[in-house]
């Protein structure tokens, strides 16, 4: 059994600031109600007020959503506090400010840390750390109600530590809890490196590349703009920027505009980020954007839109419903939906944004009276076969976030690979574009520049090579020189090739896949030797 911890250990272990010095740092002011940790306002709060906005924002958005929030409002934090500690204690070593962030965190009364070692080098951006996180007060809800959370739930804690490591090594660093007492383990136990530590493919690198510590681009400069559209303007990416381009015009003159918005256009072009952006941009104060697929629309929706809200003369900047596949509604339902959406916009209900893929046919599909009762503000994104002289400008703003999924260096494309992609028409849209530059990420050896070779290597593995400079079969040749001046060129691997991406297109679904090759599932199957039989 393990001695009871000294209390005066904890409040002087460590370099300055220590939990002591930090406690003798607080000031409470009577007189406007504010306290303060060396001159900057804190608040004071009850654990069960986290509880609460734990279940609500995983009743909003559910478990996988709540935990990326949650992660990224805990990075931010970290990176709050690495900067306050600097600001505050600037004559401190960096090795005593750097170790802060343990004290700091334990001091803020969410967990206790225990380092069991921590070691580091600031000039190398190397680190290699454990640490014990005891009592810890998002696990805390889950052990004392006897339920165990199959997986680790410390979610905004993690995301401070990496946030406070990543601002003092300006890299990203990465802690991940390999134990929690939230499944029923003693206690927390968590484990940091540098990104690239855990290896290139890692899906929580890739999770915190992709949606933690992804921010937005600054609003670019100019005039001043409305307030509204100022903010749909910072929430955008380069990717963003680029793809909304066509469409930019009418998406700020609409969204001010408290009414529905019928965005329409093919899959992968663009529509939900141009939905995202009319949120976004559509008041100072927006609140929640919902996300329902068609076919979930019933009745219980129906009558949450007509309902009446807080003021029938609502303004932008309420609550947002996304409809993604208004054409999947059933048929049974669009009336009411009709009447619903009328209601609302007079009785100041919630604000409907609705994607359409004008490509799919059908039953139910849209019908006309729905259509007509979305359609006064409609938007439609262009297809990348529309987009001439801007889909190499779109590729290269994807690949630097394709790489850093991947956890590779992004390289850069030449003349010859730029004119490749411009060239190419993309039927698959964004789709398509990710899936051919991912495959030739994955087979680019050194930092050299991608080039055009490599990418009519992918392109001739699709239905419809472009043809360049009027050269027929020009997808082929580079393919061909290829394999004619390595000597190996082998038609049985050169067909298993073609079948394996498929494969890959298709998520690895035996009959998806045969459906794009015009075979049957038994006849792919075959194919490929049996190796994907049991694939469903």
């Amino acid at each position: 059994m393990r001695a009871p911890i000294e209390t005066s250990k904890v409040l002087d272990r460590g370099g300055s600031p220590t939990v002591r010095e930090l406690l003798s740092s607080i000031v409470f002011n009577p007189s406007n109600g504010m306290i303060s940790l060396n001159g900057d306002r804190i608040v004071m709060q009850r654990t069960a007020v986290s509880s609460l906005l734990r279940r609500e924002l995983t009743r909003m958005l559910g478990t996988h959503e709540t935990r990326i929030f949650l992660m990224r409002l805990g990075f931010l934090s970290g990176q709050s506090d690495a900067r306050f500690v600097r600001a505050s204690w600037p004559n401190l070593d960096a090795r005593d400010a750097f170790t802060a962030g343990t004290r700091l965190h334990t001091f803020s009364g969410v967990v206790r840390v225990e380092t069991v070692f921590n070691t580091y080098d600031f000039r190398k951006q190397k680190l290699t750390a454990e640490f014990l996180w005891h009592d810890s007060a998002e696990a805390a809800e889950f052990r004392s109600s006897n339920r165990p959370s199959p997986d680790p739930v410390c979610w905004t804690q993690l995301g401070y530590a990496s946030g406070y490591a990543s601002e003092f090594f300006d890299t990203l660093i990465v802690y991940k809890e390999v134990e929690c007492a939230g499944q029923g383990h003693s206690n927390c136990r968590v484990l940091g490196k540098h990104a690239d530590g855990w290896g290139a493919s890692d899906p929580e690198v890739a999770l915190f590349r992709e949606r933690i510590i992804a921010t937005p681009e600054p609003a670019s400069s100019g005039p001043i703009r409305k307030a509204g559209v100022a903010s749909g303007e910072q929430s955008l990416g380069g990717l963003d920027r680029v793809l909304l381009a066509p469409v930019r015009t009418q998406l700020d003159l609409l969204a001010p505009m408290a009414l529905p918005v019928l965005v329409s256009g093919a899959s992968g072009t663009g529509r939900s980020r141009a939905a995202g952006y009319l949120h976004n941009a559509s008041a100072v104060h927006a609140t929640e954007m919902r996300r329902i697929f068609g076919a979930q629309v019933d009745l219980e929706l129906c009558m949450e839109i007509a309902r009446p809200g807080k003021s029938a003369k609502r303004k932008a900047g309420g609550e947002t419903i996304l409809i993604d596949g208004v054409e999947n509604i059933p048929a049974e339902i669009q009336p009411q939906l009709v009447r619903s959406i009328e209601d609302g916009i007079l009785g100041g209900g919630p604000r409907i944004i609705a994607l359409w893929d004008e490509s799919r046919t059908g039953s139910p599909g849209l019908s006309t009276e729905l259509r007509s009762a979305l359609s006064a503000l409609t938007i439609r994104v262009p297809t990348f076969a529309e987009r001439a002289g801007q889909r190499a400008e779109i590729a290269i703003e994807l690949l630097p976030m394709i790489a850093g999924r991947m956890g590779v260096e992004s390289p850069a494309l030449d003349n010859s690979a730029t004119k490749w992609i411009e060239e190419f028409a993309w039927p698959g849209n964004l789709h398509q574009m990710r899936g051919v530059l991912t495959t030739v990420l994955a087979g680019h050896a050194g930092k050299n520049r991608i080039t055009g070779k490599e990418i009519a290597a992918q392109l001739s593995r699709l239905a419809d090579p472009p043809a360049i400079g009027g050269q027929e079969s020009a997808a082929l040749s580079p393919l061909l020189d290829n394999l004619m001046e390595s000597q190996t060129f082998s038609l049985p691997d050169f067909e298993q090739s073609i079948y394996r991406v498929a494969l890959e297109r298709a998520g690895g679904n035996l009959s998806a896949a045969a459906r794009l090759l015009g075979l049957t599932r038994a006849q792919l199957a075959y194919r490929v030797n049996g190796k994907h039989e049991k694939t469903a």
